[in-house]
C-alpha cells in the first residue's frame, strides 16, 4: 500500500502482464490505510483474471501476523 493505492511499480506490472484465466491472491502491508480498495482496482487492472479475497496487515504487526496469514491461505485450501 502507499497512501489508499498500489505503488506505482505494481501498476507497470499489471500494464506489463497478462494475468487472463489466472487467479491473484492480494496480500499488504499498510499503516492504517487497510487494503484502500486496492483489490478491486486489481480485477479493473485485470479483469480476465480472478481476484479472490486479500490480506491486508498492518506493518508494525507484520511479523507476528504468520497465523493470520496461515488461517487465510488456509481458507483458499493452501
Amino acid at each position: 500500500m502507499w497512501w489508499f493505492t498500489l505503488p506505482m511499480i505494481e501498476y507497470s506490472f499489471f500494464d506489463t502482464y497478462d494475468f487472463s484465466g489466472k487467479v491473484i491472491i492480494p496480500f499488504d502491508t499498510h499503516d492504517g490505510s487497510v487494503d484502500g480498495g486496492t483489490y478491486s482496482t486489481i480485477q479493473q487492472l485485470e479483469p480476465e483474471a480472478q481476484v479472490l479475497g486479500g490480506i491486508a496487515v498492518t506493518g508494525k504487526e507484520a511479523d507476528k501476523a504468520d497465523g493470520d496469514v496461515d488461517k487465510w491461505l488456509a481458507g483458499f485450501g493452501y
